[in-house]
């Protein structure tokens, strides 16, 4: 490993804690102060979520524009910016009146988003780390699991003596404060250039697949991520509503999501020390059956009292989420092969954002007029066809692995 790898290695433990503010503020918080906003505007819940909904979709856009940022004048400035315009956006979220300013605020919240989370992250610390950027790149998703533990009781506190707009101006804060000053630390493009040792920034890799059989497998990964992406999204956004129709506080929401942040960290820590005994498509089984299973035990808190059965419904959750992301990020490359692979996992991403998009309008729409039962009918239907899905996975896996004519030549 490089001298200068070694050297920024507690910068990958503070892009961890920006990452962790990224998450936390500009997108976390929404699942509280939605439903704050809707009340004292007069607004509905379906007007606020379906903002929401509208300026996730903003993502495909607006993601292809930082990345081509990013290629040109490296991680620093851009990510610096993000976090100004994350300060800015949450500082005039506050002060909005008007339906359409509020639109406006949550695109451009969505955008600066899109400039402080992982995608920059990672690319920060590729640059910085090269080939050997696995660890860091671990560091940062087990920081930054912490969003929901540390942003949601946080919010949820602060709201016990100031309005949502006073909440807005804090997290604008944290963005300024915190999170721009560990951005700025990061080494210029051209310093990075001069103090890393040559290195081979990749291995190729052919795939289990040929490139005449993957329109199958890419079909049910499609389903597959684009099912956990709309359950993460309907839960995150919607978890204070749901549970207030079950007749759940607010309080026993703010402790589970607590709960789902080390829950996904510890899950992520023992796929880490696992690393290759457990295939890439099990990992993505065990990430949509623990989604399943916490909402089934969601829909049982419905005729069974008390905390706990929704403290249960968090911990699978939590683990189900924590193996979503690692799923992700290593079955594409397991089955298609590195050569291509971002384009791939951009065709996947689109997918998976239109579904995550989508979640937290049509959640709030049908908590709204059809009630909690249908809603739960809903997220288990769709649990139900993304854990299906994984299984058509490790069928195809296992199957390419033993079948030479299933490999890609070279």
């Amino acid at each position: 490993m490089s001298r200068f790898a070694r050297s920024v290695e507690p910068l990958s433990l503070l892009i961890g804690v920006s990452m962790t503010i990224g998450y936390g503020t500009l997108y976390y918080p929404f699942a509280i102060l939605g439903p704050e906003i809707a009340r004292a505007q007069g607004w509905s819940n379906a007007f606020v979520f379906g903002v929401f909904s509208a300026a996730l979709l903003t993502s495909a856009i607006t993601a292809s524009l930082v990345g081509r940022a990013m290629d040109r004048f490296g991680a620093r400035p851009v990510m610096v910016a993000g976090s100004c315009l994350a300060a800015l956006t949450l500082a005039n979220l506050s002060s909005i009146q008007s339906m359409a300013g509020f639109a406006i605020a949550m695109l451009l919240i969505e955008f600066s988003a899109r400039m402080v989370q992982y995608e920059t992250g990672f690319a920060a610390l590729t640059a910085i780390h090269g080939r050997y950027a696995r660890r860091p790149l671990a560091h940062v998703t087990l920081i930054a699991g912490f969003a929901s533990t540390v942003f949601w009781p946080l919010i949820h506190w602060l709201l016990g003596f100031m309005d949502w707009r006073g909440v807005c101006l804090v997290l604008a804060a944290i963005n300024l404060l915190i999170a721009m000053p560990i951005h700025a630390m990061i080494p210029r493009a051209r310093k990075i250039q001069r103090d890393l040792e040559p290195t081979e920034w990749a291995i190729r890799d052919p795939g289990l697949l040929s490139p005449g059989n993957r329109k199958p497998a890419f079909v049910f990964m499609a389903i597959a991520f684009a099912g956990g992406s709309f359950l993460m999204s309907a839960v995150h956004t919607s978890f204070f509503l749901i549970l207030n129709e079950m007749g759940r506080t607010a309080a026993v929401a703010a402790l589970a999501g607590a709960v789902i942040g080390p829950m996904q960290v510890g899950a992520r820590l023992i796929e880490m020390l696992t690393g290759e005994r457990v295939s890439s498509s099990i990992v993505g089984v065990i990430s949509s059956t623990a989604l399943l299973l916490g909402l089934a035990c969601l829909v049982a808190g419905l005729w069974l009292d008390g905390e706990l059965i929704v403290i249960v419904f968090a911990i699978s959750f939590g683990i189900g989420q924590g193996l979503n992301f690692i799923s992700r990020a290593i079955l594409p490359a397991r089955l298609f092969g590195t050569d291509g692979y971002g384009a791939m996992t951009g065709n996947l991403a689109t997918i998976r954002l239109f579904a995550m998009a989508g979640a937290p309008v049509s959640t709030a729409l049908v908590i709204g007029q059809a009630g909690i039962g249908l809603t739960f009918t809903m997220l288990l239907l769709v649990a139900a066809v993304s854990v299906a899905a994984s299984w058509m996975l490790v069928v195809i896996e296992k199957t390419a692995a033993t079948n030479p004519l299933a490999v890609s030549p070279g």
